[in-house]
């Protein structure tokens, strides 16, 4: 088991959102190779996991088939003023990272960031401001139902 993770801040958000639908393990994407699963697991099976953040490539990132010399280079046709995914990719994490003033520099620990995304969930329309309302809504509804089940009970 990882003693850290490197992860971008929305993987980190689509992880808690899964767990939020109901997903409690993750199984491998054979088809992009990439460690969403094996990251994903970690983080579920223990929330005093240590948390580095970071808005470039990350532990789910660089074993895909996308990932070319530490940069996504998988296109976008579905978000209106990105073509690559890369950008659109930071532009979500930099908002993360300025809506909290999370620090790139210092370790979290997982239920500890999960802790200050839930302290304030409406920060997920500020992020996703050029997604569709209803699936921003969705990932809202999800991602609080997660936390609460993640964050670990006093």
């Amino acid at each position: 088991m990882e003693n850290k993770i490197l992860i971008k801040p929305h993987h980190f958000l689509d992880i808690i959102k899964l767990y939020g639908a109901g997903l409690d393990v993750f199984v491998p994407d054979e088809k992009m190779g990439h460690d969403f699963y094996r990251i994903g697991n970690i983080i579920l099976k223990n929330k005093d996991v240590g948390i580095r953040l970071t808005i470039d490539s990350d532990d789910i990132c660089t074993p895909c088939k996308y990932c070319k010399n530490n940069l996504c280079v998988d296109k976008l046709d579905n978000i209106a003023g990105y073509t690559k995914k890369d950008t659109y990719n930071k532009t979500l994490d930099r908002r993360i990272v300025e809506y909290f003033s999370l620090d790139l520099d210092r370790d979290y620990i997982a239920y500890e960031l999960c802790s200050i995304y839930l302290s304030d969930v409406d920060f997920i329309y500020q992020v996703w401001q050029e997604e569709d309302d209803e699936k921003t809504k969705e990932r809202y509804r999800l991602f609080s139902i997660g936390a609460k089940k993640y964050i670990p009970k006093k």
